[in-house]
């Protein structure tokens, strides 16, 4: 055994060993760094690593036995077969170098065990094959020898592969390799006898400058594939930052990315997207299929197998198509997600975006922009939209346009806060009686519209039992209020459109309200040429004043306790150039609607006072005053201006309001009718018991005559309610001192009735009818000249 390991040393030149080992630690070195970049590289750029790892690998080894091989033997003449020899290096390759690489593929490491025997295996087979390639000697070697050297090559790089990994970076495996390979290569040689011719001493020399260049090129190669893999560390390290700066931007994206191959399989995503999906960070991966992928968002999500199939046959159609598709998807949380997909030349990238907030933010915008925000129904934008919808599906439909009466009371009297309250209320209530069928909207201020399905004789009938709803009290907070409504009621068959549709509503409105308010009223043909009629009515009053088309009449009021004539009511009169005379009750509710009602009442009392300053001192002077000029901060100059200019005492001047007047704003009222029985005016309540009479006005207001109306004259010899009314407001007008009228008497019967009543003074044509003031009559001849 000794005389062996002599010989074995003997055969060997010492440089070319050393020259070898050195070769071959390079070589390890570099086996063991390609070997880590392959297992740590992505697949799809693994198999360029494996490739380097088993070329390096193979030649490594292959350089490291030619070297050895040079320094063998130097005292004998030795050739090598090129064949041979080159087929000795492809078996470096394939044997060593394939296995080595292929080592890192599998998990188990048993499995890696045995790739790396293989390798261990082709060191043999590689050294063997090498040596066959000698020439010009007689050689014998030992099979026990060459075995040994193949146990020992696949022994060691076994153990190599079954290390755990990690723990030895580079030492202990580089070790191994340069073990196993000298191993493989020493334990052969010792076995191996060679014969040949002796060489003189200049050959010794000339095989030492060959080994010196073999040993040269072979380390410029390696350091070469060093120097390679220092620039290539490089690189990857700066791909690596800019790899890390990439992944920490992708995983603080606020959308959610997806990369996805042409093939259908997921290349790039961020944990982002894993959110919005409602998938846990294991339920996804690099390499996941598509299929796979919707089907765990759906079993997340709750879909059902035809939603998920669903989903998946529109991401493949999505894939297919040249340009980008966007959606939205709603999930049943009520998340809306807006898909992009944009193809690329590899496959297509999908961006997910949450837009829950901006789509909730664009309906409440909506909403606001077609929805009162205090009662939360349709505004007017909203109920035009509507009634166009309608109109275009030609489906039966009716409008109904409503004005809330007495509102403004309530607004001033409880302060816009109830008459807030007063308009949720009235919303409710509508909502209520409507159901989900009827469309609401608020058209202005306390006008509200219902455009209800259905026409004709339906609309009719629920505009009835709409004012009789509207009609019921309020309880708002402390105070309970009373409104009413008026309802123009105008079906679509009857119109041409929707802007045709909401005039004739309007028209029907204006109608209701003239004739009484608190009432439904259908649109008439002929209504809106009534409506034109007085317009031109109404422009001409505008006029008739300055063109001195007014005139008073008086109509006398006749004292029951003697029998006398003691007052004139001052009545006025409207010549109109072409419609001859026009009837107060046909132009004064006009110039109330205009405001011209002002002007021309400044003028009735001027005219008035000024002609009943010329009467005897117990003629007294009856002017009407409507709303408009009561709630007109001016009355109270115009009354003293007319006093004063004509002279007239304020003793003898009585204004007469209705209780519409009264109602309207109480409290405004009786600080005006203060201020005017201060300067001695007397006030009297026209039309007793025909508006919203309350026994409050009879305490409250500072009155000096009751006048009832002429309806409960005309019926009180027949109807015994209506003389109890008679009865009973003369008898509470004795018990509070307040005189009573009554107006329109006409026959003696009914005057014989009034005066055993009680009634303190009466009127009406039985009495006198109205005349005009002729100029140079005493004031006692003007009945006997009507």
């Amino acid at each position: 055994m000794m005389s062996t390991f002599i010989a074995l040393l003997e055969s060997q030149a010492v440089s070319f060993v050393l020259a070898a080992a050195t070769i071959c630690a390079l070589s390890a070195g570099l086996m063991v760094h390609l070997l880590q970049k392959a297992e740590a590289a992505p697949r799809a750029r693994r198999i360029r690593w494996l490739l380097g790892a088993a070329f390096a690998a193979g030649l490594g080894v292959w350089t490291t036995h030619f070297m050895a091989m040079l320094g063998y033997r130097t005292d004998l003449i030795l050739g090598y077969d090129f064949g041979t020899t080159l087929v000795s290096a492809g078996i470096a390759v394939l044997a060593v170098g394939l296995p080595f690489a292929l080592s890192t593929l599998p998990s188990g490491r048993w499995l890696r065990g045995v790739l790396g025997a293989a390798s261990g295996l082709g060191i043999g087979v590689m050294h063997i094959t090498g040596m066959a390639a000698l020439e010009g000697c007689a050689q014998r070697q030992s099979l026990l020898a060459n075995g040994l050297a193949c146990l020992w090559g696949a022994a060691l790089l076994a153990l190599l592969r079954v290390l755990p990994r990690g723990r030895h970076p580079y030492g202990v495996p580089c070790l191994l390799i340069v073990l196993a390979v000298c191993g493989v290569h020493f334990i052969s040689l010792a076995g191996t006898v060679l014969e040949g011719q002796h060489i003189d001493r200049m050959l010794p020399n000339i095989q030492l400058s060959l080994s010196i260049l073999t040993a040269a090129g072979a380390a410029i190669l390696i350091l070469g594939a060093f120097l390679a893999l220092v620039a290539t560390r490089r690189f990857e390290a700066q791909e690596t930052a800019h790899l890390t700066v990439l992944a920490t931007a992708l995983q603080n994206m606020s959308n959610g990315i997806l990369k996805i191959s042409r093939t259908g399989t997921i290349e790039l995503y961020n944990q982002r997207l894993c959110g919005m999906l409602g998938l846990a960070p294991a339920d996804m991966f690099v390499g996941m299929r598509l299929d796979r992928f919707l089907q765990a968002t759906g079993d997340a999500n709750g879909w059902d197998a035809d939603r998920v199939a669903r989903v998946v046959r529109n991401h493949w159609l999505w894939l297919a198509k040249a340009e980008e598709t966007r959606v939205e998807h709603h999930f049943e949380d009520g998340r809306i997600l807006s898909i992009a997909c944009q193809p690329v030349e590899t496959g297509a990238v999908l961006t997910y975006d949450d837009v829950t907030r901006d789509r909730r933010a664009q309906e409440e915008i909506s909403h606001l922009a077609y929805h009162d925000p205090l009662t939360g129904l349709c505004n007017r934008r909203g109920l035009s939209e509507r009634m166009l919808a309608s109109h275009r599906s030609q489906e039966p439909s009716t409008l109904l346009l409503l004005d809330l009466d007495r509102f403004k009371s309530v607004n001033d009297t409880f302060g816009h806060s109830v008459g807030d309250q007063l308009l949720v209320a009235v919303a409710a209530r509508l909502r209520g009686h409507l159901g989900p069928e009827g469309f609401i909207a608020r058209h202005g201020g306390d006008e509200l519209a219902i455009l209800a399905p259905g026409d004709g004789a339906f609309g009719e009938a629920l505009a009835q039992r709409i004012v009789a709803e509207i009609e019921r009290p309020y309880a708002l907070d402390s105070v309970t209020v009373v409104i009413g409504c008026s309802i123009g009621v105008c079906s679509a068959r009857d119109s041409t459109g929707p802007d045709d549709l909401m005039q004739r509503a309007d028209i029907a409105l204006y109608e209701a309200k003239r004739r009484g308010r608190g009432q439904a009223m259908s649109y008439q043909p002929g209504m809106i040429e009534a409506i034109a009629e007085r317009g031109h009515l109404e422009n001409d009053l505008r006029a008739a004043l300055a063109q001195q088309q007014f005139h008073l009449v008086y109509q006398p009021i006749l004292s029951l306790a003697d029998d006398r004539i003691v007052s004139y009511e001052a009545l006025i009169r409207w010549n109109h150039p072409h419609r001859g005379l026009v009837s107060p009750a046909e132009f004064i509710p006009l110039a109330e609607d205009n405001g011209s009602i002002v002007p021309i009442g400044r003028w009735v009392l001027e005219q008035a006072c000024r002609e009943a300053a010329r009467w005897p001192a117990d003629q007294h002077l009856a002017v009407n005053v409507s709303a408009v000029q009561l709630r007109s901060p001016r009355l109270l100059s115009h009354v003293t201006d007319a006093l004063a200019r004509s002279g007239l005492p304020a003793h003898r001047l009585e204004l007469e309001l209705t209780e519409t007047a009264l109602v309207e704003d109480g409290r405004q009222i009786a600080h005006v009718l203060r201020s005017l029985r201060q300067l001695g005016i007397r006030i009297a309540m026209d039309d007793f018991g025909t508006g919203y009479s309350s026994l409050a006005h009879l305490r409250d207001l500072p009155l000096d005559r009751i006048k009832i109306d002429r309806s409960f004259v005309a019926a009180a010899l027949s109807d015994r309610q209506s003389l109890a009314v008679i009865k009973a407001v003369t008898q509470m007008g004795r018990d509070m001192g307040i005189a009573t009228l009554a107006e329109g008497v006409e026959t003696p019967d009914q005057l014989a009735l009034l005066r055993a009543i009680g009634c303190d003074a009466v009127q009406g044509y039985l009495i006198g009818r109205p005349a005009s003031v002729v100029q140079g009559r005493a004031p006692g001849e003007l009945d006997r000249a009507a």
